[in-house]
């Protein structure tokens, strides 16, 4: 079975390597042309190819047409493609929402819009197809990369544990580590398995749990007063985190991964806390 895969050298691409067997598309998603002299013969293809920060509409959108294009015209058996729990419009707080669950997306976030219309070109589209739906995934090797998107350039990662975090009451995350996402991908493939399926670790954090987790002091502050810092504070470039992206962290709604356990036999090896202690001891931001 030949399997090609785009965006390989991403978080959860180089996981991927270590659970499947594949070849790296190499080429620039964008190019259509490419695209199907690559995908040529493929078997499977997986699609991860997807810029988060700067949103990137060429790469999001328009790459994804092309490779959903390419795809039916080589007459591809099975594609799989990553979406996100930011597909999913909000639910109530605490309740965790299946597959089923409305595609809206969250409002006025752009990474969010861009996958609800991935999903929408999915359904345009002739082609046996999987989605997989993960919350936040994070590995070591992705450290680097995370600390861009949420740290100041002006905080060494070394003073995390003695600088207070603000983080509101009601916050609450999932996790998943890159391997665990990479071993359901595996699964989809070897079984062939179709439709949507949810990936997320246990337990849900908080924002007590975080704040122990990083080491630091936990700052309580309201919800509206963080979006207000976060928007001053990135229009100065002192730090990255846009309002935007606090709106999701405090909107997207948690996800139950039953049917990922049921059809595909998984069950996540890293605990989510794991997970946030592996990517901030990376990070440098523990002794």
């Amino acid at each position: 079975m030949r399997v090609v895969v785009t965006g390989a050298s991403g978080n959860v691409g180089t996981a991927l390597r270590r659970h499947l067997t594949f070849e790296d598309v190499g080429v620039d998603v964008r190019t259509l042309s490419s695209l199907r002299d690559a995908i040529r013969g493929a078997d499977v293809v997986v699609h991860l190819a997807w810029a988060i920060k700067p949103t990137d509409r060429d790469t999001n959108i328009d790459g994804s047409e092309h490779v959903l294009a390419a795809c039916v015209k080589e007459e591809v058996g099975h594609l799989v493609v990553a979406s996100s729990v930011a597909a999913y419009g909000p639910a109530p707080r605490w309740s965790r929402v299946d597959e089923s669950w409305r595609l809206t997306g969250i409002e006025g976030n752009t990474y969010s819009a861009h996958k609800v219309r991935l999903e929408d070109m999915l359904r345009r589209y002739p082609l046996p197809h999987t989605v997989i739906r993960p919350c936040a995934i994070g590995q070591a090797s992705a450290a680097p990369q995370m600390r861009r998107w949420l740290l100041s350039p002006f905080l060494p990662p070394k003073l995390l544990p003695y600088l207070p975090i603000p983080l509101w009451d009601g916050l609450r995350l999932q996790l998943v580590h890159s391997d665990d996402v990479a071993r359901a991908i595996a699964e989809i493939v070897h079984r062939k398995a179709l439709g949507a399926f949810n990936l997320a670790a246990e337990p849900v954090l908080t924002a007590p749990m975080i704040a122990d987790i990083v080491g630091a002091g936990r700052l309580s502050v309201p919800y509206s007063l963080v979006e207000k810092l976060a928007g001053a504070t990135a229009k100065l470039r002192l730090q990255p985190l846009t309002p935007e992206w606090v709106k999701m962290a405090d909107q997207a709604p948690l996800v139950r991964a039953t049917r990922a356990q049921r059809d595909l036999e998984w069950w996540p090896e890293h605990d989510a806390r794991d997970v946030l202690r592996e990517v901030v001891t990376a990070m440098g931001g523990r002794a």
